[in-house]
């Protein structure tokens, strides 16, 4: 809000209709604040407090394309420079008038066997998912988040690094509701954390449309995804376990309509299967959020049957995709998913299951896992080695 203080001059003169003197204006509105300070100062009269903006290192500053950048060989637009982008920071009365801006954030978390239950909370507090993947040296999950406001939002949804405290001051947050340790969560704390730990988790990119941020930040939006190949230099090794002999993976993908809420439904038809999968005693080993590349549709359509309008469907837009294991996983999967699923689950089943891509045959199942990835944690029964 825009304060301006002013002269009182004489006292104010008393009974109706007496004209009122004040000595102070507040705006009452964000529009009103943004007029006043235009009336009243100029752009460069105004300087921002960082004291008085607690919230200010979870923002990034304010900045904007500067539209003609002057070199040597003279003035050239932005356009035909693409590697020679500059941002400018922009003034207290511009950026008043800014939109919101989405910004990225990362959560990293070892609770793998919540990971359904993970993503329906994210989705409920209006989060877009633009990247998971596995950790290869922790086995824990790391998940890119896209919002306004998004550090803030979701340091508060994760609660506070304290596991009791959290337990009966923020009994609705992640780590009172699912973690077993003070740091089964992580969230990035500051704008300049978040940028870091995107770069460290995903370093490809993000299955996002590109922003301002994203781009000054050096952040790549990623549509081809280059761990996708159906090179010959993976070798899948499938191994046994005596004590249990029916323990079997499989590979199911989600496709792109899935991953956002149908008409006037707060979650995505993803995010409840894959909750529902996990109650059906089914552990996650893997998990990408990925885009296959236009040159490997059609080894796609190929390897899991797709027909041609379904694959249209993939061309730059994230999938999901998961390894799973059980027993029996990938030769009864949709069988045990009905067999555990009560009325509501069964009504999701009937709308989606056709929806969910997998096989199963044994050995299309390995030609799917290593066609997404490289690498299968050690609690896998198989193994993925590359040359």
């Amino acid at each position: 809000a825009v304060v301006s203080t002013q002269s009182t001059g004489d006292a104010p003169a008393r009974g109706r209709g007496a004209r009122d003197h004040y000595s102070r204006i507040m705006s009452e509105t964000p529009e009103h604040a943004y007029k006043l300070a235009s009336l009243l100062f100029f752009e460069k009269e105004l300087y921002s407090d960082e004291i008085m903006r607690p919230k200010q290192l979870h923002l990034p500053p304010p900045r904007t394309h500067v539209n003609s950048i002057i070199s040597k060989e003279g003035r050239h637009h932005l356009s035909d420079l693409p590697d020679r982008l500059v941002y400018q920071s922009e003034g207290i009365l511009k950026s008043m008038l800014a939109p919101p801006r989405l910004l990225a954030s990362v959560l990293v978390t070892s609770q793998v066997n919540h990971f359904g239950k993970i993503l329906k909370r994210l989705e409920q507090e209006e989060f877009t998912v633009v990247g998971v993947h596995l950790t290869r040296d922790t086995d824990s999950i790391a998940f890119c988040v896209q919002a306004e406001n998004c550090i803030y939002k979701l340091l508060q949804l994760v609660g506070p690094s304290d596991l009791k405290e959290a337990k009966s001051s923020h009994q609705f947050s992640l780590r009172a509701s699912f973690a077993s340790q003070s740091d089964s969560f992580y969230a990035s704390p500051t704008y300049n954390d978040s940028v870091t730990d995107v770069k460290r988790y995903f370093p490809d990119g993000l299955c996002c449309p590109n922003t301002l941020d994203m781009q000054a930040e050096g952040i790549p939006h990623s549509y081809i995804d280059e761990l996708v190949t159906t090179a010959s230099s993976r070798s899948y090794i499938s191994r046994s376990y005596p004590l249990k002999p029916l323990l079997q993976t499989v590979c199911v993908v989600f496709p792109p309509d899935l991953l956002r809420p149908a008409k006037h439904m707060r979650l995505s038809p993803a995010s409840q299967l894959v909750t529902m999968i996990q109650s059906c005693q089914f552990e996650i080993v893997n998990v990408r959020l990925l885009t296959i590349p236009t040159v490997h549709i059609q080894p796609f359509r190929t390897l899991f049957k797709v027909h041609y309008e379904l694959s249209q469907t993939f061309v730059n837009r994230p999938c999901l995709v998961l390894v799973l294991q059980r027993e029996n996983a990938a030769s009864c999967f949709s069988q045990i998913l009905q067999g555990y699923s009560n009325s509501n689950n069964r009504k999701l089943l009937d709308s989606y299951d056709h929806m969910m891509l997998t096989s199963t045959n044994k050995k299309t199942c390995e030609n799917q896992i290593k066609f997404f990835f490289d690498f299968l944690p050690d609690r896998c029964k198989d193994e993925i080695q590359t040359q």
